[in-house]
C-alpha cells in the first residue's frame, strides 16, 4: 500500500487545483487593482516574497517570513493553488524577507530582515530553481552565499531584486524618511561585501518588497501606502530621478511582488493575491504623451 498515499495526495492536489482555479474570479478592490486569488497551502501563513519562475511563467515561488523551520520554498499558481515545496538546506536563514530570480535558472533568497537593527550583517543565498516536474516534495541546497555589511548604521530591509551582475536591496524606512536602494556584486567572491548606495527614491512609507521587470525597463517598489513603479531603462540609479507612478492601494500586509505581462502580481501576508493592472506596470517602450 506504499503507492496509495502519494497517489491519493496527487489526486487531491489535482482536484483541489481544478476546483480552486475554477472558483477564482477576479474582484476589483480599487482602481486598477484586482483580487485574483488566495494562497491555499495552510503552511504559508506569512507570504513575504514572491517571484515568477523564469522556466515556467505559470509557476510562482513564495516563502514565509522568517527562517529556521520555516525556510521552505513553495511553488504555486497565480491564484494560489499549491504545486510543490522544497526545504532549503545548506545554511540557517535568520529573517528571510524576499526572493528574486535570474534568467539562468537561479533563485536568490534574501535573508535581509533586521528588526530593530540588531544584526550587523545580512546575507543573500542562491539556489538552483527546483524542477517541480521531477518531484513535488524535496530539498534544494544553497550553492552560493553573499555576506553583506552595512555602509553605515544597520537598517531594516524586506526587499531584494537582481539585475545583470548585481543584487539590490531597499531600506525599509520609518518616520517619513526616504528609502535608499543599495547594491552588491554577484560576481564578487569575497567573504564579505559592503553594500553600496545607488539611489534615494521618493518613497517615505515602509518598503516591503521590490522587483525589476525581466527587460530591466521597470522597477516596482511595494510600500505600506501602495505600489510604485519607476521607468529606469536598465539603470537602477535612474530611480532617483523623476516622480514614480503610484497605485494608491493601502494594505498593511502586502509584502511580495513580481512582474507579470498584465502588470504587477502582489501577495499579502494575510494570503490574498492581487494584480495591479495599471498600464504603468506593464513593461515596454515609454509611450509618447
Amino acid at each position: 500500500m506504499k503507492w496509495f498515499a502519494p497517489m491519493f495526495l496527487c489526486v487531491l492536489t489535482a482536484c483541489g487545483a481544478e476546483s480552486g482555479d475554477a472558483a477564482s474570479k477576479p474582484q476589483e478592490v480599487a482602481d486598477d487593482v484586482l483580487l485574483i486569488g488566495k494562497i491555499q497551502h495552510r503552511a504559508i501563513t506569512e507570504s513575504s516574497g514572491i517571484v515568477v519562475s523564469r522556466k515556467n511563467p505559470e509557476l510562482f515561488w513564495t516563502h514565509n517570513d522568517g527562517g529556521g523551520k520555516r525556510q521552505v520554498l513553495y511553488a504555486m499558481t497565480r491564484t494560489g493553488q499549491h504545486v510543490a515545496e522544497f526545504r532549503v538546506t545548506g545554511a540557517l536563514l535568520e529573517d528571510w524577507e524576499d526572493i528574486a530570480a535570474d534568467a539562468e535558472g537561479h533563485l536568490f533568497l534574501g535573508d535581509v530582515g533586521n528588526n530593530d537593527a540588531k544584526r550587523t550583517s545580512i546575507a543573500v543565498y542562491q539556489v538552483d530553481e527546483p524542477d517541480t516536474k521531477e518531484t513535488q516534495n524535496g530539498i534544494t541546497r544553497i550553492t552560493r552565499t553573499w555576506n553583506l555589511r552595512y555602509p553605515k548604521a544597520p537598517f531594516d530591509c524586506e526587499s531584494l531584486f537582481v539585475w545583470n551582475d548585481y543584487g539590490y536591496v531597499v531600506s525599509k524606512v520609518f518616520d517619513d524618511e526616504r528609502a535608499d536602494i543599495y547594491r552588491f556584486s554577484l560576481t564578487n567572491a569575497a567573504a564579505f561585501q559592503t553594500l553600496e548606495v545607488v539611489a534615494e527614491v521618493k518613497i517615505d512609507s515602509p518598503v516591503t518588497g521590490a522587483d525589476i521587470s525581466p527587460d530591466g525597463n521597470l522597477l516596482a517598489v511595494l510600500a505600506k501606502n501602495g505600489a510604485y513603479v519607476f521607468r529606469i531603462s536598465g539603470d537602477v540609479a535612474r530611480a532617483a530621478k523623476g516622480k514614480p507612478h503610484q497605485t494608491k492601494f493601502k494594505h498593511e500586509h502586502i509584502e511580495g511582488c513580481t512582474f507579470v505581462p498584465e502588470g504587477l502580481l502582489v501577495t499579502a501576508e494575510s494570503r490574498e493575491i492581487y494584480l495591479f493592472e495599471d498600464e504603468a506596470f506593464r513593461s515596454g517602450p515609454a509611450k509618447k504623451k
